[in-house]
Protein backbone atom coordinates (compact mmCIF):
# COMPACT_ATOMS: atom_id res chain seq x y z
CA UNK A 1 0.00 0.00 0.00
CA UNK A 2 3.06 2.53 0.67
CA UNK A 3 4.60 1.67 -2.28
CA UNK A 4 1.15 2.62 -4.14
CA UNK A 5 0.61 5.73 -2.38
CA UNK A 6 4.34 7.16 -3.91
CA UNK A 7 3.39 5.70 -7.03
CA UNK A 8 0.44 7.61 -7.28
CA UNK A 9 2.27 10.54 -6.07
CA UNK A 10 5.21 10.06 -8.62
CA UNK A 11 2.44 9.97 -11.61
CA UNK A 12 0.28 13.20 -10.00
CA UNK A 13 3.65 14.82 -10.33
CA UNK A 14 4.79 13.88 -13.63
CA UNK A 15 1.21 14.87 -15.14
CA UNK A 16 1.63 18.63 -13.79
CA UNK A 17 4.63 18.26 -15.79
CA UNK A 18 3.17 17.31 -18.45
CA UNK A 19 0.33 20.14 -18.07
CA UNK A 20 2.83 22.90 -17.45
CA UNK A 21 4.83 21.76 -20.50
CA UNK A 22 2.23 21.53 -22.39
CA UNK A 23 1.00 25.12 -21.47
CA UNK A 24 4.51 26.52 -22.18
CA UNK A 25 4.57 25.16 -25.51
CA UNK A 26 0.67 26.26 -26.27
CA UNK A 27 2.21 30.11 -25.13
CA UNK A 28 5.33 29.97 -27.32
CA UNK A 29 3.42 28.85 -30.14
CA UNK A 30 0.67 31.88 -29.90
CA UNK A 31 3.56 34.34 -30.21
CA UNK A 32 4.13 33.56 -33.13
CA UNK A 33 3.57 36.51 -35.48
CA UNK A 34 3.91 34.60 -38.86
CA UNK A 35 4.42 31.75 -41.15
CA UNK A 36 5.88 30.35 -44.43
CA UNK A 37 2.04 29.17 -44.90
CA UNK A 38 0.99 32.95 -43.79
CA UNK A 39 2.63 35.50 -45.43
CA UNK A 40 0.95 38.29 -47.24
CA UNK A 41 1.54 39.81 -50.71
CA UNK A 42 1.47 43.51 -51.49
CA UNK A 43 0.40 44.83 -54.87
CA UNK A 44 1.27 48.29 -56.30
CA UNK A 45 0.11 50.09 -58.95
CA UNK A 46 1.51 52.41 -60.90
CA UNK A 47 0.83 55.60 -62.85
CA UNK A 48 -0.62 53.91 -65.95
CA UNK A 49 -2.43 50.85 -63.86
CA UNK A 50 0.24 48.40 -63.97
CA UNK A 51 0.77 46.70 -60.68
CA UNK A 52 4.05 44.70 -59.20
CA UNK A 53 3.85 42.05 -56.66
CA UNK A 54 5.97 42.60 -53.88
CA UNK A 55 6.78 39.87 -51.15
CA UNK A 56 8.13 41.71 -47.85
CA UNK A 57 8.32 38.66 -45.90
CA UNK A 58 11.80 38.27 -45.25
CA UNK A 59 13.86 37.40 -42.11
CA UNK A 60 13.79 39.65 -38.85
CA UNK A 61 16.01 42.22 -38.45
CA UNK A 62 14.52 43.73 -42.22
CA UNK A 63 11.20 46.25 -43.02
CA UNK A 64 8.92 42.95 -43.39
CA UNK A 65 5.39 42.96 -43.04
CA UNK A 66 4.31 42.24 -39.74
CA UNK A 67 1.05 39.88 -38.11
CA UNK A 68 -0.45 41.85 -35.50
CA UNK A 69 -3.62 40.08 -34.08
CA UNK A 70 -5.77 40.41 -36.72
CA UNK A 71 -3.87 43.67 -38.22
CA UNK A 72 -1.15 43.52 -41.08
CA UNK A 73 1.35 46.08 -40.71
CA UNK A 74 2.94 46.88 -43.22
CA UNK A 75 7.04 49.24 -42.86
CA UNK A 76 5.73 52.37 -43.88
CA UNK A 77 9.28 53.99 -44.93
CA UNK A 78 9.46 50.50 -47.82
CA UNK A 79 6.04 50.91 -48.66
CA UNK A 80 5.74 54.70 -49.35
CA UNK A 81 9.15 54.52 -51.61
CA UNK A 82 7.17 52.48 -54.05
CA UNK A 83 3.98 54.41 -53.96
CA UNK A 84 4.41 57.15 -56.79
CA UNK A 85 3.67 60.48 -55.45
CA UNK A 86 4.00 59.11 -51.84
CA UNK A 87 6.77 60.93 -49.96
CA UNK A 88 7.32 59.48 -45.81
CA UNK A 89 9.64 61.57 -42.72
CA UNK A 90 9.80 60.65 -39.30
CA UNK A 91 10.80 63.42 -36.63
CA UNK A 92 12.38 61.20 -33.84
CA UNK A 93 12.20 64.47 -31.60
CA UNK A 94 8.44 63.83 -31.64
CA UNK A 95 8.39 60.30 -32.54
CA UNK A 96 5.48 61.54 -35.58
CA UNK A 97 5.63 59.77 -39.25
CA UNK A 98 4.27 62.26 -41.73
CA UNK A 99 3.18 60.38 -45.10
CA UNK A 100 2.24 63.26 -47.95
CA UNK A 101 0.37 62.71 -51.67
CA UNK A 102 2.04 65.44 -53.54
CA UNK A 103 -0.25 65.54 -56.17
CA UNK A 104 -3.52 65.98 -53.96
CA UNK A 105 -2.10 67.59 -51.09
CA UNK A 106 -3.88 64.53 -48.84
CA UNK A 107 -1.45 64.03 -45.28
CA UNK A 108 -1.97 61.92 -42.64
CA UNK A 109 0.57 62.39 -39.39
CA UNK A 110 1.39 59.25 -37.10
CA UNK A 111 2.85 59.22 -33.32
CA UNK A 112 4.60 56.37 -32.22
CA UNK A 113 2.55 53.92 -30.06
CA UNK A 114 -0.89 55.57 -30.49
CA UNK A 115 -3.98 54.59 -32.29
CA UNK A 116 -4.65 58.45 -32.64
CA UNK A 117 -4.22 60.13 -36.23
CA UNK A 118 -4.54 63.31 -37.75
CA UNK A 119 -5.51 63.20 -41.58
CA UNK A 120 -5.89 66.52 -44.04
CA UNK A 121 -7.99 65.44 -47.08
CA UNK A 122 -5.84 68.55 -49.00
CA UNK A 123 -2.83 70.89 -48.35
CA UNK A 124 -5.20 73.70 -47.35
CA UNK A 125 -7.68 71.52 -45.28
CA UNK A 126 -8.02 71.25 -41.24
CA UNK A 127 -6.27 68.39 -39.55
CA UNK A 128 -9.10 65.38 -38.83
CA UNK A 129 -8.80 63.30 -36.20
CA UNK A 130 -9.41 59.10 -36.36
CA UNK A 131 -8.82 56.54 -34.74
CA UNK A 132 -6.97 53.65 -36.34
CA UNK A 133 -7.02 49.78 -36.08
CA UNK A 134 -3.65 49.35 -34.19
CA UNK A 135 -1.22 51.64 -32.97
CA UNK A 136 1.78 52.86 -35.19
CA UNK A 137 5.00 51.46 -33.78
CA UNK A 138 8.60 51.17 -34.10
CA UNK A 139 9.71 47.33 -35.11
CA UNK A 140 12.29 46.72 -32.60
CA UNK A 141 14.12 44.30 -34.95
CA UNK A 142 14.27 46.29 -37.58
CA UNK A 143 13.17 50.35 -36.16
CA UNK A 144 11.04 50.73 -39.01
CA UNK A 145 7.59 52.59 -38.27
CA UNK A 146 4.84 50.20 -38.48
CA UNK A 147 1.01 50.84 -39.96
CA UNK A 148 -1.76 49.12 -39.93
CA UNK A 149 -2.30 48.85 -43.81
CA UNK A 150 -5.68 50.45 -44.63
CA UNK A 151 -4.37 53.39 -42.60
CA UNK A 152 -2.65 54.80 -46.21
CA UNK A 153 -5.90 54.81 -47.61
CA UNK A 154 -5.97 58.31 -45.77
CA UNK A 155 -3.59 59.24 -48.50
CA UNK A 156 -4.95 57.70 -51.53
CA UNK A 157 -6.81 59.48 -54.43
CA UNK A 158 -9.79 57.29 -53.75
CA UNK A 159 -9.75 55.69 -50.23
CA UNK A 160 -11.09 52.39 -51.38
CA UNK A 161 -7.75 52.60 -53.73
CA UNK A 162 -6.42 49.89 -50.63
CA UNK A 163 -8.17 46.74 -50.04
CA UNK A 164 -7.37 43.23 -48.84
CA UNK A 165 -8.07 39.73 -50.36
CA UNK A 166 -7.79 37.58 -48.15
CA UNK A 167 -10.29 34.67 -49.12
CA UNK A 168 -9.10 31.00 -50.61
CA UNK A 169 -11.39 31.51 -53.48
CA UNK A 170 -10.10 35.16 -54.20
CA UNK A 171 -6.22 34.16 -54.74
CA UNK A 172 -7.13 30.90 -55.80
CA UNK A 173 -9.01 32.67 -58.85
CA UNK A 174 -6.70 35.05 -59.70
CA UNK A 175 -3.46 32.63 -59.77
CA UNK A 176 -2.27 33.46 -56.31
CA UNK A 177 -0.75 30.31 -54.16
CA UNK A 178 -3.38 29.85 -50.88
CA UNK A 179 -0.73 27.12 -49.68
CA UNK A 180 1.66 30.70 -49.39
CA UNK A 181 -0.11 33.24 -48.97
CA UNK A 182 -2.87 34.23 -46.89
CA UNK A 183 -3.86 37.09 -48.42
CA UNK A 184 -2.91 39.61 -50.83
CA UNK A 185 -2.79 43.84 -50.38
CA UNK A 186 -3.90 46.17 -53.04
CA UNK A 187 -3.06 49.44 -53.38
CA UNK A 188 -4.01 51.74 -56.51
CA UNK A 189 -2.60 55.83 -55.69
CA UNK A 190 -4.91 56.50 -58.82
CA UNK A 191 -8.31 54.76 -58.16
CA UNK A 192 -10.50 52.28 -56.81
CA UNK A 193 -9.33 48.67 -56.80
CA UNK A 194 -12.19 46.73 -57.66
CA UNK A 195 -10.55 43.52 -58.45
CA UNK A 196 -7.45 41.53 -57.69
CA UNK A 197 -4.84 41.42 -60.33
CA UNK A 198 -4.30 38.05 -62.20
CA UNK A 199 -0.97 36.60 -61.04
CA UNK A 200 -0.18 36.42 -64.48
CA UNK A 201 -0.46 40.16 -65.18
CA UNK A 202 1.97 41.29 -62.97
CA UNK A 203 4.97 42.00 -62.48
CA UNK A 204 7.56 41.13 -59.25
CA UNK A 205 10.20 42.52 -58.06
CA UNK A 206 12.57 40.80 -55.92
CA UNK A 207 15.06 41.70 -52.62
CA UNK A 208 18.54 41.03 -54.01
CA UNK A 209 20.40 40.53 -50.63
CA UNK A 210 21.67 37.31 -49.63
CA UNK A 211 18.87 36.84 -46.62
CA UNK A 212 16.32 36.18 -49.58
CA UNK A 213 18.36 33.61 -51.38
CA UNK A 214 16.47 30.60 -52.09
CA UNK A 215 18.00 27.37 -52.54
CA UNK A 216 15.74 25.06 -55.00
CA UNK A 217 16.98 21.39 -55.58
CA UNK A 218 14.96 19.98 -58.43
CA UNK A 219 14.33 16.12 -58.39
CA UNK A 220 15.09 13.44 -61.41
CA UNK A 221 11.31 12.51 -62.85
CA UNK A 222 9.75 15.96 -61.67
CA UNK A 223 6.92 17.06 -64.00
CA UNK A 224 6.90 20.74 -65.34
CA UNK A 225 4.14 20.76 -63.20
CA UNK A 226 5.60 19.55 -60.02
CA UNK A 227 8.44 22.24 -60.51
CA UNK A 228 6.47 25.18 -60.70
CA UNK A 229 4.54 23.88 -57.17
CA UNK A 230 8.43 23.30 -55.84
CA UNK A 231 9.67 26.62 -57.07
CA UNK A 232 6.03 28.55 -55.38
CA UNK A 233 6.75 26.30 -52.60
CA UNK A 234 10.35 27.53 -51.90
CA UNK A 235 9.17 31.25 -52.44
CA UNK A 236 11.29 31.46 -55.34
CA UNK A 237 8.03 32.62 -57.51
CA UNK A 238 4.48 33.86 -56.36
CA UNK A 239 2.37 31.84 -58.62
CA UNK A 240 2.34 28.40 -60.83
CA UNK A 241 -0.35 30.05 -63.02
CA UNK A 242 2.20 33.13 -63.90
CA UNK A 243 4.96 30.55 -64.13
CA UNK A 244 3.08 28.61 -66.56
CA UNK A 245 2.24 31.44 -68.86
CA UNK A 246 5.67 32.79 -68.74
CA UNK A 247 6.92 29.45 -69.85
CA UNK A 248 4.65 30.11 -72.87
CA UNK A 249 5.09 33.28 -73.81
CA UNK A 250 9.56 33.65 -73.69
CA UNK A 251 11.45 34.08 -76.46
CA UNK A 252 13.34 30.48 -76.78
CA UNK A 253 15.15 31.01 -80.19
CA UNK A 254 18.36 31.10 -78.40
CA UNK A 255 18.03 28.28 -76.51
CA UNK A 256 19.55 25.04 -78.85
CA UNK A 257 17.51 22.47 -77.00
CA UNK A 258 14.27 24.06 -77.03
CA UNK A 259 14.33 25.49 -80.91
CA UNK A 260 15.24 22.19 -82.27
CA UNK A 261 12.17 20.35 -80.44
CA UNK A 262 9.75 18.89 -83.19
CA UNK A 263 7.22 21.53 -83.36
CA UNK A 264 3.93 18.78 -82.26
CA UNK A 265 0.64 21.09 -82.41
CA UNK A 266 -0.68 18.52 -79.49
CA UNK A 267 2.72 18.86 -77.23
CA UNK A 268 1.23 19.69 -73.67
CA UNK A 269 4.00 21.95 -72.24
CA UNK A 270 7.28 23.45 -74.16
CA UNK A 271 9.33 22.95 -71.17
CA UNK A 272 8.70 19.43 -70.21
CA UNK A 273 11.62 17.95 -70.32
CA UNK A 274 13.83 21.05 -70.46
CA UNK A 275 13.79 21.86 -66.51
CA UNK A 276 16.97 19.92 -65.74
CA UNK A 277 17.31 17.91 -62.59
CA UNK A 278 19.99 19.99 -60.04
CA UNK A 279 20.40 22.47 -57.55
CA UNK A 280 19.47 26.18 -58.46
CA UNK A 281 19.64 29.78 -56.16
CA UNK A 282 17.35 32.33 -57.12
CA UNK A 283 16.18 35.87 -55.30
CA UNK A 284 12.99 34.95 -53.51
CA UNK A 285 9.75 36.69 -55.56
CA UNK A 286 11.95 36.79 -58.99
CA UNK A 287 10.15 37.27 -61.92
CA UNK A 288 9.03 33.90 -63.25
CA UNK A 289 10.14 34.38 -66.81
CA UNK A 290 14.09 35.10 -65.35
CA UNK A 291 13.80 31.86 -63.15
CA UNK A 292 12.66 29.55 -66.12
CA UNK A 293 15.23 31.48 -68.35
CA UNK A 294 18.18 30.23 -65.89
CA UNK A 295 16.94 26.94 -65.80
CA UNK A 296 16.82 26.42 -69.42
CA UNK A 297 20.46 28.18 -70.12
CA UNK A 298 21.92 25.20 -67.14
CA UNK A 299 19.52 22.47 -69.68
CA UNK A 300 20.91 23.77 -72.92
CA UNK A 301 24.89 23.20 -70.90
CA UNK A 302 23.77 19.75 -69.86
CA UNK A 303 22.92 18.72 -72.89
CA UNK A 304 25.46 18.23 -74.71
CA UNK A 305 26.91 17.75 -78.95
CA UNK A 306 27.22 14.39 -77.44
CA UNK A 307 23.57 14.07 -76.77
CA UNK A 308 22.41 15.91 -80.08
CA UNK A 309 25.50 13.18 -82.17
CA UNK A 310 24.33 10.02 -80.39
CA UNK A 311 20.69 10.57 -81.18
CA UNK A 312 21.44 11.18 -84.71
CA UNK A 313 23.44 8.07 -84.40
CA UNK A 314 20.21 6.04 -83.56
CA UNK A 315 17.65 7.58 -85.99
CA UNK A 316 15.81 9.89 -83.56
CA UNK A 317 16.26 13.72 -82.61
CA UNK A 318 17.15 14.88 -79.27
CA UNK A 319 13.66 15.84 -78.65
CA UNK A 320 12.41 12.06 -78.89
CA UNK A 321 15.19 10.56 -77.03
CA UNK A 322 14.31 12.80 -73.90
CA UNK A 323 10.83 11.95 -74.30
CA UNK A 324 12.14 7.95 -74.20
CA UNK A 325 14.75 9.32 -71.08
CA UNK A 326 11.73 10.73 -69.49
CA UNK A 327 9.49 7.22 -69.71
CA UNK A 328 12.56 5.76 -68.58
CA UNK A 329 12.80 7.88 -65.33
CA UNK A 330 9.26 7.27 -64.61
CA UNK A 331 9.25 3.44 -65.38
CA UNK A 332 12.73 2.71 -62.80
CA UNK A 333 14.58 4.34 -60.03
CA UNK A 334 17.07 1.55 -60.15
CA UNK A 335 20.30 2.19 -62.09
CA UNK A 336 21.16 -1.16 -63.07
CA UNK A 337 17.57 -1.76 -64.98
CA UNK A 338 17.36 1.80 -67.02
CA UNK A 339 19.67 0.21 -69.98
CA UNK A 340 17.41 -2.62 -70.51
CA UNK A 341 13.98 -0.98 -70.21
CA UNK A 342 15.45 1.67 -72.80
CA UNK A 343 16.10 -1.32 -74.84
CA UNK A 344 12.27 -2.96 -74.61
CA UNK A 345 11.17 0.64 -75.53
CA UNK A 346 13.61 0.63 -78.61
CA UNK A 347 12.56 -2.53 -79.74
CA UNK A 348 8.73 -2.00 -79.66
CA UNK A 349 9.22 1.07 -81.66
CA UNK A 350 11.61 -0.94 -84.20
CA UNK A 351 8.41 -2.91 -85.12
CA UNK A 352 5.74 0.27 -84.83
CA UNK A 353 4.65 -1.30 -81.32
CA UNK A 354 2.68 0.59 -78.97
CA UNK A 355 4.78 1.12 -75.58
CA UNK A 356 1.89 0.72 -73.47
CA UNK A 357 3.76 2.55 -70.70
CA UNK A 358 1.11 3.58 -67.31
CA UNK A 359 3.26 6.16 -66.49
CA UNK A 360 2.25 7.83 -69.65
CA UNK A 361 -1.28 8.20 -68.47
CA UNK A 362 -0.40 8.88 -65.04
CA UNK A 363 1.36 11.77 -66.17
CA UNK A 364 -1.59 13.51 -67.90
CA UNK A 365 -3.75 12.58 -64.95
CA UNK A 366 -1.71 13.92 -62.64
CA UNK A 367 0.25 16.39 -64.36
CA UNK A 368 -1.38 18.16 -66.93
CA UNK A 369 -5.44 17.24 -66.33
CA UNK A 370 -5.23 19.65 -63.44
CA UNK A 371 -2.76 22.27 -64.68
CA UNK A 372 -5.29 23.25 -68.40
CA UNK A 373 -8.31 24.41 -69.25
CA UNK A 374 -11.31 23.73 -71.65
CA UNK A 375 -11.02 20.58 -72.70
CA UNK A 376 -8.94 18.79 -70.32
CA UNK A 377 -8.96 15.14 -72.57
CA UNK A 378 -8.07 16.63 -75.29
CA UNK A 379 -4.23 15.39 -74.73
CA UNK A 380 -5.48 11.91 -73.83
CA UNK A 381 -4.81 10.26 -77.32
CA UNK A 382 -1.62 11.85 -77.60
CA UNK A 383 0.27 10.68 -74.92
CA UNK A 384 -1.39 7.59 -73.30
CA UNK A 385 0.83 5.25 -75.04
CA UNK A 386 -2.22 2.34 -74.92
CA UNK A 387 -3.21 4.47 -77.28
CA UNK A 388 -0.72 6.35 -79.24
CA UNK A 389 1.61 4.68 -82.03
CA UNK A 390 4.57 5.38 -81.21
CA UNK A 391 6.21 8.07 -78.53
CA UNK A 392 4.00 10.10 -77.33
CA UNK A 393 3.71 14.33 -78.43
CA UNK A 394 6.43 15.27 -75.61
CA UNK A 395 8.39 14.03 -72.46
CA UNK A 396 6.29 13.14 -69.45
CA UNK A 397 8.71 14.62 -67.02
CA UNK A 398 12.15 16.03 -66.39
CA UNK A 399 14.98 13.06 -66.75
CA UNK A 400 18.00 13.18 -65.10
CA UNK A 401 21.09 12.00 -66.75
CA UNK A 402 21.22 8.67 -66.13
CA UNK A 403 18.38 7.94 -67.69
CA UNK A 404 19.45 10.04 -70.47
CA UNK A 405 22.47 8.22 -71.04
CA UNK A 406 20.09 4.71 -70.70
CA UNK A 407 18.25 6.41 -73.91
CA UNK A 408 20.93 7.13 -76.07
CA UNK A 409 23.39 3.93 -75.13
CA UNK A 410 20.33 1.28 -74.61
CA UNK A 411 21.17 -2.34 -73.93
CA UNK A 412 21.22 -4.63 -76.73
CA UNK A 413 18.41 -7.58 -75.92
CA UNK A 414 15.78 -9.48 -77.60
CA UNK A 415 12.77 -8.24 -74.86
CA UNK A 416 9.33 -6.63 -75.55
CA UNK A 417 8.06 -7.19 -72.30
CA UNK A 418 8.70 -5.64 -68.61
CA UNK A 419 7.44 -6.03 -65.34
CA UNK A 420 8.91 -6.07 -61.77
CA UNK A 421 7.83 -8.08 -58.61
CA UNK A 422 6.45 -7.20 -54.66
CA UNK A 423 10.07 -7.02 -53.55
CA UNK A 424 11.10 -4.54 -56.57
CA UNK A 425 12.92 -6.98 -58.84
CA UNK A 426 12.33 -6.38 -62.26
CA UNK A 427 11.80 -9.06 -64.70
CA UNK A 428 11.97 -9.26 -68.74
CA UNK A 429 10.23 -11.62 -71.46
CA UNK A 430 10.47 -12.30 -75.30
CA UNK A 431 7.01 -12.42 -75.47
CA UNK A 432 3.48 -11.75 -74.03
CA UNK A 433 3.05 -15.38 -72.97
CA UNK A 434 5.97 -15.41 -71.06
CA UNK A 435 4.98 -12.69 -69.31
CA UNK A 436 1.50 -13.89 -68.61
CA UNK A 437 3.35 -17.29 -67.36
CA UNK A 438 5.03 -15.07 -64.95
CA UNK A 439 2.45 -13.09 -63.72
CA UNK A 440 0.29 -16.04 -63.32
CA UNK A 441 3.34 -18.15 -61.31
CA UNK A 442 3.10 -15.15 -58.78
CA UNK A 443 -0.25 -14.94 -58.26
CA UNK A 444 -0.18 -18.75 -57.84
CA UNK A 445 2.38 -18.51 -55.26
CA UNK A 446 0.88 -15.44 -53.24
CA UNK A 447 -2.63 -17.95 -53.31
CA UNK A 448 -0.88 -20.84 -51.93
CA UNK A 449 0.98 -18.51 -48.73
Amino acid sequence: MKNSKYARLTISILMIVIILSCNLLNRSLTNVEASSAGKYGVLIADAKGKYTFFDWNSEQGTQRIIKKSSNIMLPLRRTCSNLTNIEYSYDFTTNKATVTNTKNGKKIIFTKDSKTAYTYASKKAKAKKVTLKYKMYLDKDSNAAMVEASALSYVLSAKSGYKLYSSDTALKDAGYSVKQYAGVIVLNPYKKVSTLPAATKVKYISEKIASNVKKVTIPEGYSVAQVFELLVEKGVCASVDALFAASEEIDYSASKSISSQLLKENRCFTLEGYLYPDTYEFYGNSEPSDVLKKIVANTDKKYTEEYYTRAEELGYTLDEIITIASIIEKETGKDAERAKIGSVLYNRLEIGMRLQCDCTIYYIERYVKPYITGDINRYNDYYNTRKCKALPDGPIANPGKKAIQAALYPAETEYYYFCSDKEGEYHYFKTYEEQKDFLNSIETSDSKQ
